[in-house]
């Protein structure tokens, strides 16, 4: 659009410099003629200067409105920015609070499987785990039974092996890992 402007500008400018030169060469008839002719010169000038004058006044409005047009975009790009960010934000806070939900609805959905354990069959898994002390064939039985997360089937398997009674491969004798297993209990 700007180049538009800018093209009609020049043939303006170029039709002006057209009408003056063919006022000038014109021929002249006679004193009395050059008199008209002159005013004639006069009157043509003072019009293209009157017309030079209204389209420089009409294009600078137009640029003024161009100008504006640009400020209310400028506007309009920062408004669009601070709703992009707001809704980022929004988005990482529903981020957050769906991965809570999740975690949340696995926890759910552990606490209702216990429910369902056979408690026998729990029970007996337990009492063997204490009467021979096999806690990492166990562990994980217990861990299933109870639908352990990873985090607590990690934090038994951490305390298991701190607890020093860990031994390098299963050991044969049953009673010896049994007693340091008890060990830690005290039965009153």
């Amino acid at each position: 659009m700007i180049e538009e402007k800018d093209r009609e500008i020049s043939r303006l400018v170029d039709d002006n410099k057209k009408l003056h030169q063919s006022l000038e060469s014109r021929p002249r008839a006679d004193h009395n003629d050059n008199y008209n002719t002159d005013m004639y010169k006069q009157d043509a000038s003072s019009i293209s200067n009157s017309a030079a004058e209204q389209q420089i006044l009409i294009l600078a409005r137009q640029q003024a409105q161009r100008e504006e047009e640009l400020a209310q975009s400028q506007r309009h790009i920062l408004a669009l920015q601070e709703e992009i960010e707001e809704l980022e934000r929004e988005n990482r806070l529903h981020s957050q609070q769906e991965s809570m939900l999740k975690a949340e609805l696995r926890k759910m959905e552990r606490m209702q499987k216990r429910e369902g354990v056979d408690m026998t069959y729990l029970k007996n898994v337990i009492l063997k785990l204490l009467e021979t002390g096999e806690v990492e064939a166990l562990l994980p039985v217990v861990g299933m039974l109870l639908q352990f997360s990873p985090d607590e089937m990690q934090k038994c398997q951490q305390a298991y092996r701190a607890s020093g009674d860990v031994p390098p491969s299963p050991v044969s004798d049953a009673s010896g890992s049994a007693t340091s297993l008890f060990s830690r209990f005290s039965f009153s």
